[in-house]
């Protein structure tokens, strides 16, 4: 059985950094994903850019009492699209035929 293609936009380490902090907390401002993925403005800028091309995020602005805010936000697309690249990656980490990622193969002397 071939193994599944795994999406290229998504399996970028940085986007795919961004895509694991969205799909944990759905909504996060800007500056707070920078700071926790220690990225750049440029860096998050560029890759969140990227996302929302795909149609996985939206960055929008909104209003807080600090002023303006941009806020990254995950869309029911890149949900889809970061649950179909878990399954795929589990296809690579589970051995054929099982659920059990410590099957054959998987001991120490083999890693």
């Amino acid at each position: 059985m071939a193994l599944p293609s795994l999406d290229p936009v998504i399996h970028q380490a940085t986007r795919l950094r961004i895509m694991a902090l969205l799909f944990r907390n759905r909504v996060a401002p800007f500056t707070w994903a920078r700071d926790t993925l220690g990225l750049t403005d440029g860096n998050l800028d560029t890759h969140s850019k990227r996302l929302e091309e795909a149609g996985y995020i939206r960055r929008g602005r909104v209003l807080t009492t600090g002023g303006f805010q941009v806020r990254l936000r995950m869309t029911p697309e890149g949900d889809a699209a970061f649950r179909a690249y878990l399954q795929g990656l589990k296809a690579y980490l589970m051995p054929e035929g099982t659920g059990d990622p410590d099957g054959p193969g998987s001991g120490p002397s083999n890693r």
